[in-house]
């Protein structure tokens, strides 16, 4: 018992970290990350290069980085969603956590001196210590695809049969918020582009939202069905295939569409990145299709 108490807190860990990443994916927003309004990620950048405790550092985001901003905004919103999948998931763990470590320091680095001070720059080492602890563990072995992948092929139906949950609650969670009332107004689509509640000027609004996930009713919906049709892959694994590939479209619209209109309980409109989606279908496809191809290696018994 105690082990296994220590094996679901190591991988809650793991999962709390990859939440913390895919939180915090919604404000780096393409194409310009920000250096339009000066906000966003270049805002962070900017007072950097002006205020960073090491003076090569300051030197490389003046020199390199401002100069190719919208290069390194891409690079961002892409490593921290893969390391925000791959956590999830608990797949290459270790080195994952390596690369989230190093993805914290010139985090840490960037806001230490921040001007307004409005950032807590213990909240960086910590970050980093935290990756660093699981890399020290096999955090991926606990709650991740790592684990299943080095026990027997057996494990893999229970593991695609869990997937297939997380899906479904997501996803009708998601419908939920979606069609609330108080959410989304009464106006809001089942199906369609025009998932959102009706202005007083007969306009559209569009909010999709679910903490740290955005949705509309059509792509929670799609979610369940994916979700449901990865547990019934159990038993057919072309279904569990079918289903990695359809949260793979997922991820992949949702990266090509590259932001969300959201709506803010003050009224203000505002763009907001799709890289949360693109972390949660794309880590939910990657997990499906490894957990398949380890379900099909399960040697089923001769009727003789």
């Amino acid at each position: 018992m105690q082990e296994r108490a220590q094996g679901y807190t190591i991988g809650g860990v793991r999962i709390l970290a990859g939440l913390m990443w895919l939180a915090n994916l919604h404000w780096k927003v393409p194409t310009d990350f920000g250096q339009t309004n000066g906000g966003g990620l270049y805002k962070y950048v900017a007072a950097g290069a002006e205020n960073a405790p090491l003076a090569p550092y300051r030197w490389v985001l003046r020199e390199l980085v401002l100069p190719n901003f919208q290069a390194f905004g891409w690079f961002t919103l892409i490593s921290e969603t893969i390391v925000a999948a791959l956590l999830l998931i608990g797949y290459r763990s270790r080195w994952v956590a390596l690369a989230g470590a190093a993805l914290a320091v010139p985090i840490g680095l960037s806001v230490l001196y921040y001007p307004r001070a409005d950032e807590w720059a213990w909240a960086y080492l910590l970050m980093i210590g935290l990756h660093l602890l699981l890399w020290a563990v096999p955090s991926g072995n606990h709650l991740g695809v790592d684990g299943v992948l080095a026990g027997p092929p057996e494990r893999s139906n229970r593991a695609l049969r869990s997937t297939g949950a997380v899906a479904v609650v997501v996803g009708v969670l998601g419908l939920i918020v979606a069609r609330s009332i108080d959410f989304s107004g009464r106006a809001v689509a089942l199906l369609g582009s025009d998932a959102g509640f009706t202005n007083a000027d007969g306009g559209v609004t569009r909010r999709w939202e679910l903490k740290f996930l955005f949705f509309n009713p059509l792509w929670a919906v799609l979610t369940i069905a994916l979700g449901v049709l990865l547990v019934v892959g159990t038993r057919k694994v072309v279904l569990a295939y079918a289903a990695a590939g359809g949260f793979a479209v997922l991820a992949l619209v949702a990266f090509i569409q590259q932001t969300f209109d959201y709506l803010r309980d003050d009224g203000v409109v505002q763009k907001i990145a799709t890289g949360t989606n693109v972390a949660f279908w794309g880590g939910l496809a990657l997990a499906s299709v490894l957990f398949a191809r380890r379900a099909s290696a399960v040697v089923v018994p001769s009727a003789e």
